[in-house]
């Protein structure tokens, strides 16, 4: 199945000269023009009508591939998923939402074979995976929210994950506070090479042997009951570690409501410091969370210009960028107790 770069090769053009022909949206000499023509017509090339714009965007179709948990979207994940629609719409784009498995690689070949869209954003990436390999081998431009181990030719945006865990660590150090318990994903995510998961856990035990803190790491699932069992294994330390930093939005609330449950007294006996949760999210619970996180808005936004950019041939750049988080102090996170 012929491509557009195959048409462009073929005519001597550039891939965004060809878009150019098919759209209309900017004005080609009839020389060039004669020249796409011929080629797609020796290629038997026919540019997919949905992906040029049926369901009425200006300029094509975006994929965001967001593979779901059975916990569904938080209200952070979905701040990014708004964001990135918003600017695709800004931009002339429609954004598809596609919640496929991350293993489903033949559903992902299958979409992007049929020239559905014209590029695709992956969020929720991990360490090794498999779907860049089949955006590769399909050529079709793509960026992502996150990024791989093997990510020298990889557009991407991402938080910073070492200035966090600093930011965290250093906050928790100023108030006095000499031992942390960790609320991270579970074992079985980590495993399967979750990105965040294991670039905070590497940030945050860095930081906290930078400030000879000690550090016990409680996995769990991203879930209320996940928020109980991490509060259970809280409460089986003797000593008890005087704060608390939570990766997960669910799994961090559902510690705090848990603790509360329990008689403690949050900051005076415990503080908690929760990572890339976002400002709605930190206002929701009670006592409202002290949070270290880049803003979703600006992540999403970049990462979006960064795909429209490649789309349309206005940069052959390898966009690489990590967002600086941004410390927010509210309630839950005090002075140490004595």
């Amino acid at each position: 199945m012929a491509t557009r770069d195959d048409v462009a090769r073929l005519a001597g053009v550039s891939p965004s000269t060809v878009s150019y022909v098919i759209s209309g949206r900017r004005t080609i000499s009839d020389a060039t023009k004669a020249k796409v023509l011929a080629a797609m017509r020796d290629l038997n090339y026919t540019p997919n009508a949905f992906a040029q714009g049926l369901a009425g965007a200006r300029r094509g179709i975006l994929a965001l591939h967001f593979p779901t948990s059975v916990d569904g979207y938080s209200s952070t994940e979905f701040e990014y998923v708004t964001a990135a629609m918003e600017r695709a719409r800004a931009l002339g784009y429609h954004m598809l939402l596609w919640s496929n498995p991350m293993t489903d690689v033949m559903g992902m070949e299958s979409l992007v074979a049929q020239k559905l869209v014209a590029g695709v954003l992956l969020m929720e990436v991990s360490i090794s995976d498999p779907r860049f390999d089949v955006l590769r081998r399909a050529k079709i431009p793509f960026a992502s929210i996150g990024r791989p181990d093997d990510s020298d030719d990889v557009i991407y945006v991402d938080n910073d994950f070492a200035e966090a865990g600093r930011l965290a660590i250093e906050h928790l150090a100023e108030l006095g506070h000499r031992s942390i318990m960790y609320i991270n994903v579970s074992q079985q995510d980590q495993a399967a090479g979750n990105g965040p998961a294991i670039r905070t856990a590497r940030a945050i035990t860095e930081s906290a042997q930078a400030q000879n803190m000690s550090i016990v790491e409680m996995p769990v699932e991203n879930n209320a009951r996940g928020g109980r069992q991490a509060l259970d294994g809280y409460l089986k330390f003797n000593p008890r570690p005087s704060a608390v930093v939570g990766l997960k939005e669910f799994a961090t609330a559902g510690f705090l409501n848990a603790a509360g449950m329990a008689g403690l007294s949050i900051p005076a006996d415990v503080s908690v410091v929760a990572l890339g949760i976002g400002d709605r999210s930190a206002e929701m619970v009670s006592p409202a969370l002290t949070t270290v996180a880049p803003s979703g808005e600006v992540i999403a936004h970049t990462a979006v210009d960064a795909l429209v950019e490649q789309i349309e041939g206005r940069s052959s750049d390898v966009i690489q960028q990590l967002v600086t988080p941004v410390m927010v102090i509210r309630e839950s996170s005090g002075i140490a107790p004595v």
